[in-house]
């Protein structure tokens, strides 16, 4: 029970709060439902004694209602998230609250002291000076109201000369106060500071598991793909081809196992590696297809791994292997300020790749780019938004010619 009342209690107090906003915007939303959880519980109890002990009339319980639904629409507010509505509000019962302590319900027993409470809530909710000091001024005009305005003290009592000691107390607490806030917030920022380094530590620890795992999954459905297409051969009695495709077939599973482990590579060993993967998918488009693979301004230059094969594939398969007589790819690498790389294919089109998936019924996609996708994102994550691709039908006079795919990717200079 007592578990079950806490987690309530929890929740009312984190009401308004989100990982989203600053560590600070959440301690003061916190901190305004803490005061209004008090507040209510006070609000509550007095009415349920002065139900009990004293018969009070109609209006008195219209205001404790009033008072009670006051309350619970600041933390409406902060669920709302209208942060700077909800302080006002909060601020403002306050005075009203003291107010009438002070000159109605209590007069002369130093009630007028709760407004020492205002400009320590203020500090301790608003993160600028400006309103505290606003809110601490307008606190002492309204501490000597009841004084000089009403009868509330006679003449001769001595509330009524100590104006100074008043001010200098209302001074000290301002000053002890904000003196405190300052200390806070500089200990926040040194926290926050050392929250942002771990956050980054763990991001990019993250982020390097990521790319191994993703790379990890890629390099199984590539295998996969190749065995199937030496099978095939193997089937047709085609011994030449199927020992050339075997003989490429370990040289790219070598590749493929050296590089899988590294972020990055030489730009030549990615041009290499692209060059034997295309070997092999010559070998079972045979004479109608033929390729081209490019690069400007590219030396000394390293590229993340493995990451381009997985475009080439898709256009291949996707593109290419429906599209009737020639089949031509050109892969370009391009360096000015920022590496990119275009694989263009004269294939039939998305919209008819589209087409034939729908006719066999499957909705297949290569889970090699899939991965490169998710890759891509966390590179983008790392190194900025200038990482990612964008995908181009190409058309002459409304007829599909093929498909355009620019990758923007990071790179790092060997010398």
């Amino acid at each position: 029970m007592i578990k079950r009342i806490t987690a309530w209690y929890k929740k009312i107090i984190a009401i308004g709060t989100h990982d989203e906003f600053s560590a600070i915007q959440n301690k003061h939303t916190r901190l305004v439902n803490i005061y209004i959880l008090i507040a209510l519980h006070t609000s509550i109890l007095f009415y349920i004694g002065d139900l009990i002990f004293i018969q009070k009339p109609l209006s008195s319980h219209i205001i404790s209602y009033i008072s009670q639904f006051y309350l619970i629409s600041v933390l409406v507010c902060n669920k709302k998230r209208f942060f700077g509505f909800a302080k006002m509000l909060w601020i403002l019962y306050l005075f009203i609250f003291i107010n009438l302590s002070t000159v109605m319900v209590n007069p002369g027993i130093y009630t007028e002291y709760y407004f020492l409470l205002i400009p320590g809530i203020c500090l301790s909710i608003y993160q600028k000076k400006t309103l505290p000091i606003i809110f601490t001024l307008v606190s002492i005009v309204c501490f000597f109201i009841p004084y000089y305005y009403l009868d509330i003290y006679p003449v001769d009592h001595p509330n009524r000369m100590n104006g100074v000691v008043v001010i200098i107390l209302f001074y000290c607490i301002y000053a002890i106060v904000n003196y405190f806030k300052k200390l806070n917030i500089r200990n926040e920022e040194k926290l926050a500071q050392a929250y942002q380094k771990l956050e980054e530590s763990k991001k990019s620890e993250l982020a390097l598991l990521q790319l191994k795992s993703l790379k990890s999954q890629m390099n199984p459905h590539f295998i996969f793909n190749s065995l199937n297409s030496i099978q095939d051969l193997i089937l047709q009695q085609n011994t030449d081809s199927s020992y050339d495709y075997v003989v490429l077939f370990s040289q790219l599973v070598r590749n493929t196992l050296n590089y899988s482990n590294k972020n990055f590579i030489a730009i030549d060993k990615e041009l290499a590696f692209l060059e034997v993967y295309l070997q092999l998918e010559k070998l079972r488009f045979e004479d109608d297809f033929t390729y081209t693979i490019q690069h400007t301004n590219t030396e000394g230059l390293s590229v993340p791994s493995l990451i381009v094969q997985p475009f080439i594939e898709n256009a291949l398969i996707h593109g290419l292997l429906h599209k009737e007589g020639k089949k031509e790819l050109v892969i370009d690498f391009t360096f000015t300020d920022d590496l990119l790389c275009t694989v263009t294919d004269n294939g039939i089109g998305r919209k008819e790749a589209k087409k034939i998936q729908e006719r066999q019924g499957g909705r297949h996609e290569s889970f090699a780019l899939e991965a490169i996708k998710q890759r891509l994102e966390i590179l983008k994550e790392q190194y900025g938004n200038e990482v990612g691709y964008t995908v181009f039908d190409e058309y002459d006079n409304q007829i599909s010619t093929g498909t355009k795919v620019e990758i923007r990717m990071p790179f790092q200079k060997r010398y």
